[in-house]
């Protein structure tokens, strides 16, 4: 097996060890935050997710070492999303609310029933899969914000909703040439941060 995946797997690997207490509050540090916002995109409201919250963490940490990362087609990402869509049913069954609808913040329209176990509900998979995407970006730009000063992070942050060049110069008062000098330096440094999450948080076959 190689170095690189190696590296890939060793938060998954170490958390897995039930002995291993720092490293699953790591995993926990990571996770937590993922968990609560597909939790409350799914209706469960924020006086109910902190309770439903940790019972997924700790059901987490009691079968991370039933997982098969050595499968060719293993997805952490997939199966973490299995855990948090049977719980969030088996909440809403508890609640005799089976047959009502739960309704995203995007206005995705998702049963109740499609989320019991067993369910390969293709919208709650398209649901991970983007909020994933969301959330690693989200990482990368708190790790980055340190190593930059001045205009730079709002110039990246203007950037990523869309912004031209010169819309970013007028918008801030500086030359369009700062602006593409500050935006390249946090750019290598975003993708740089980006690259470092998934290969901490992700298997290969994730990418």
């Amino acid at each position: 097996m190689n170095e690189r995946w190696n590296t890939r797997k060793s938060l998954l690997l170490r958390a897995a060890d039930q002995n291993d207490h720092k490293a699953f509050e790591e995993f926990a540090v990571y996770y937590e935050d993922f968990i609560r916002i597909i939790i409350m995109k799914l209706g469960v409201s924020t006086e109910d997710y902190k309770d439903l919250q940790q019972n997924i963490l700790l059901k987490l940490w009691k079968s991370l070492s039933k997982f098969d990362m050595e499968h060719e087609n293993a997805s952490f990402r997939g199966w973490l999303g299995t855990v948090i869509r049977n719980d969030v049913y088996k909440f809403f069954n508890s609640k005799k609310r089976t047959q009502e609808a739960i309704v995203t913040a995007e206005g995705l329209s998702i049963s109740i029933d499609s989320l019991g176990e067993d369910s390969n509900d293709n919208e709650f998979q398209k649901l991970i899969e983007s909020e994933w995407k969301a959330y690693v970006i989200t990482i990368a730009i708190e790790h980055i914000k340190p190593y930059f000063s001045g205009n730079a992070m709002e110039i990246f942050s203007l950037t990523l909703d869309g912004l031209s060049v010169k819309e970013i110069a007028d918008k801030l008062g500086v030359k369009e040439n700062t602006v593409y000098m500050l935006r390249s330096r946090v750019k290598a440094r975003f993708q740089k941060e980006v690259k470092n999450i998934r290969q901490l948080l992700e298997f290969p076959n994730e990418e």
